[in-house]
């Protein structure tokens, strides 16, 4: 495998498909109409990085710069995905050490991410690259096209 790392702000035209099936594979439904949509609304300083080897878009992690009145800038890991069968094979270490090297480079504070509890394999893979748990905070979900729906007037037959 050759791993190239490049970093942009909008993953190219080329590599599209390529995303929208390895999101499809671990987080959505997002299909590449959707993907182009969802890439248009995002903040313009967003990164992407585009783990390749040769043409073939073998992961990716998005981030994003987080102002907020409270501390200093900082970096948010949106996500990263590595494909199955590549994981444990560097892939996903490169991803994260040109994370930090960016981060590092644009003098921010720090690289936050947040990953699900029960995703022992990728606590086990942040904990070795030197990250440690800072909160124990909830998330809270209101679905609002539920909520919606459940408001709305019904109509009569």
């Amino acid at each position: 495998m050759e791993l190239q790392i490049i970093r942009t702000r909008h993953p190219p035209d080329a590599y599209l498909e390529q995303l929208a099936t390895l999101l499809q594979s671990e987080t959505s439904d997002v299909d590449l109409d959707d993907l182009r949509r969802r890439l248009d609304l995002l903040p313009d300083d967003d990164r992407f990085f585009l783990a390749l080897d040769a043409e073939l878009l073998i992961g990716y992690a998005h981030l994003r710069v987080m102002h907020d009145l409270a501390s200093e800038d900082n970096i948010e890991l949106i996500n990263i995905i590595v494909i199955p069968e590549l994981r444990r094979e560097g892939v996903g270490r490169r991803l994260m050490t040109a994370a930090e090297t960016w981060a590092s480079q644009a003098e921010r504070a720090r690289l936050i991410l947040r990953t699900d509890v029960v995703r022992s394999e990728a606590l086990a893979f942040f904990s070795a690259l030197g990250y440690e748990p800072s909160s124990t905070s909830q998330e809270y979900v209101r679905d609002l096209e539920v909520a919606r729906r459940a408001e709305a007037p019904t109509q009569p037959q």
